[in-house]
């Protein structure tokens, strides 16, 4: 029925068209969001560009005149604690000075929606039509179990399949996987193969016998393991491209998180030690404190030869940094420390945890073995709190073995949420790991999108939020992550160091913007992709494009598997955008124009101008701090819906982005 209504929307918006219709094409081939690079002074700074054929640049030389020259901006600030008013004020800094030059990043729908035929544009907008109804997103789950009880599964099955999973998903074959992303790659943009099943905790009095849910959750961790290893063969098959894995794939959930909560604790206790908040505790406070944190911590016998396997320099200080490469589950000698205390403590891992982590490890090391074999890249997914621990953990044991400066045939990212309070430091820490133990530091910058059940949890189980306290804090995080990564990047290239790499991950102009600018200023070689820039496939084309089109490495999550597979997924990003409305708002005037432009054979006057104003508008908005709390911009996340308006509202917001 609610397609049904759309279409008519659909019908009565395109006659109110008519009378206002005016001269004015923005119709522009596909070919016009490749790369111009000769055509912009942003691009003529940078040591790396796109080719692209001299008939495309004969074609559309109006649409790319040259962008005036930028004034410089300061250097970012140096990492600190994140006390919120810092942030904000370094972000409002950044935004006034943004809004003053003229904006490099100038995302135009008419170049994403070209290529598309008026059939496709006709369900892509019902989809965004459908996605902007909160009632039909709310209803989506009764409905589908309606169908399901009448039998129906057939058909509500059939419509999400041909509209919103068609748009925002791959495919469900490897051929349509792979048309996939080599169309996004004729259009200058990768791909990240996704394969979009999850795993979480399991429902409370769920499993059977404890011996029978290890096994039934090892043959699932089989069979993830053998799909990242045909999406690898799939990435492959499209040069440049990457593959992303979710490390809750790879083992039980409940063993994650049983491993994870002594590495919480533990860093809880190193830093309520640290009592001059100088990074570092002496043997006394490692003893007193910091040891006593981990399960096994009271059934240590010599407390001072733990302290000297983590006192390597022999200084009699340890930091994080210290305690994470010699307490790490990858050393046999300190897995006991993690084990319970006793049968009847529910802290700490369980005998036969020690067994499946090292199963773990090894479905890690072959799945990005395969990756570097095919010259692809990995990125590690990151998810809920209460596994994040040891998902960096396998991270950074992969990172430690495959991110060797010299090599270049893999590169394994970790992935930070960036609306996480500890995030900055999380971030640091790592990156002073990679630099001692001598591998290149991969990071993926994401704002998150457990927000509302991380938040829900924390005040359920009585622990404070990890999560800030405000948007405008993330926005500000976010910005310093990417503003710390790009300087450090630079850094290295000056010196003749490899440099570390970071993907960008983000729909928030204003950031891509700040992120171009810096790469622009500080002349940043992008031969080698040192810095990169990601969307959702089917969500935000015509920024996607726009960059592109900069010449600025871009790429698309590409997410893919069956239906009944990939729907959870999508579903539960769709709970926790924090900008539904908006966006898929954006979306649809974009595709409604171009619809009257292709019927009427040009646009409306009233509706380019004030497409354009909203364009400026937006920007403007993003780049001007907001002081609006998380939740105000988030859906609750009470339940699990099911639906095809659900579907589709997904692919704005994926974890990373």
């Amino acid at each position: 029925m609610s397609i049904i209504r759309a279409s008519q929307t659909l019908a009565v918006s395109l006659v109110r068209s008519s009378a206002a219709a005016s001269g004015n094409t923005l119709a522009r081939p596909l070919a016009a969001a490749y790369v111009y690079p000769t055509r912009l002074s942003f691009i003529s700074s940078l040591p790396h560009r796109r080719a692209v054929s001299s008939s495309v640049l004969a074609r559309h030389n109006k649409a790319v005149a040259a962008s005036p020259a930028v004034r410089s901006i300061s250097s970012p600030s140096p990492l600190s604690q994140q006390a919120a008013d810092p942030h904000v004020q370094a972000s409002s800094r950044a935004a006034g000075a943004d809004a003053e030059r003229e904006p490099l990043l100038r995302p135009d729908p008419a170049l994403a929606l070209a290529q598309l035929s008026m059939a496709k544009l006709a369900t892509v907008w019902m989809v965004y039509q459908a996605c902007g109804s909160t009632r039909l997103v709310q209803a989506a789950p009764g409905l589908l179990r309606l169908f399901e009880r009448l039998r129906l599964s057939w058909l509500s099955n059939a419509v999400v399949r041909r509209t919103f999973f068609a748009w925002f998903c791959a495919g469900e074959t490897e051929r349509e996987i792979v048309h996939t992303m080599r169309r996004l790659k004729d259009a200058g943009v990768g791909s990240i193969l996704d394969f979009s099943a999850e795993a979480d905790l399991a429902d409370e009095g769920a499993a059977a016998d404890a011996a029978t849910a290890r096994a039934q959750a090892n043959v699932k961790a089989d069979a993830f393991t053998k799909e990242y290893l045909h999406g690898l063969h799939m990435a492959a098959q499209v040069p440049g491209s990457f593959a992303a894995i979710k490390v809750t794939g790879l083992a039980d959930p409940e063993v994650l998180f049983r491993l994870s909560q002594p590495y919480a604790r533990l860093r809880t206790a190193f830093d309520a030690a640290d009592s001059d908040a100088d990074g570092r505790v002496d043997y006394a406070q490692f003893r007193d404190a910091v040891l006593p944190a981990l399960p096994g911590g009271s059934r240590v016998a010599s407390p001072s030869g733990v302290f000297g396997m983590v006192d390597r320099d022999n200084d009699g200080q340890v930091d994080w940094v210290d305690l994470q490469m010699a307490l790490g589950m990858d050393n046999p000698l300190a897995r006991p420390l993690y084990l319970r205390a006793s049968p009847s403590s529910d802290y700490g891992a369980v005998a036969s945890d020690i067994d499946d982590y090292e199963r773990l490890v090894s479905r890690a090391r072959a799945v990005v073995q395969h990756a570097s074999d095919r010259s692809v890249r990995v990125m590690v997914d990151a998810e809920h709190t209460y596994f994040q621990p040891m998902i960096d953990h396998v991270a950074l044991v992969m990172q430690r073995e495959f991110n060797g400066a010299a090599s270049a045939s893999t590169l394994v990212f970790n992935t930070y949420q960036m609306y996480r309070a500890d995030s900055l430091q999380r971030m640091s820490d790592d990156l002073v790991r990679s630099q001692r133990e001598g591998w290149r530091f991969a990071a993926k910058l994401v704002r998150g999108a457990y927000m509302e059940l991380e938040r829900e949890r924390a005040a359920r189980l009585g622990y404070p939020s990890p999560i800030n306290p405000t948007l405008e804090a993330t926005h500000a995080v976010y910005d310093q992550g990417v503003r710390l990564l790009i300087d450090r990047v630079a850094q290295a290239q000056r010196g003749g160091a490899v440099p570390p790499a970071l993907f960008v991950a983000t729909h928030n102009n204003a950031s891509i913007e700040r992120a171009m600018r810096q790469v622009r200023d500080q002349s940043v070689d992008l031969a080698n992709e040192p810095v990169m820039f990601g969307q959702l496939l089917g969500m935000q084309d015509a920024t996607s494009y726009a960059v592109a089109k900069a010449g600025l490495p871009i790429y698309k999550y590409v997410p893919y598997g069956g239906l009944s597979e990939v729907m959870p997924y999508l579903i539960r990003r769709a709970q926790e955008n924090s900008a539904v409305a908006a966006s898929i708002k954006k979306e649809a005037a974009s595709v409604m124009a171009e619809i009257r432009r292709r019927i009427f054979g040009r646009f409306s006057a009233a509706s380019q101008h004030r497409l354009q104003q909203e364009q400026g508008h937006d920007l403007q908005e993003e780049q001007r701090p907001q002081m609006h709390h998380h939740h105000n911009h988030n859906h609750q996340h009470q339940q699990q819906p099911h639906g095809a308006a659900a579907v589709a509202q997904s692919a704005l917001t994926k974890k990373e982005l």
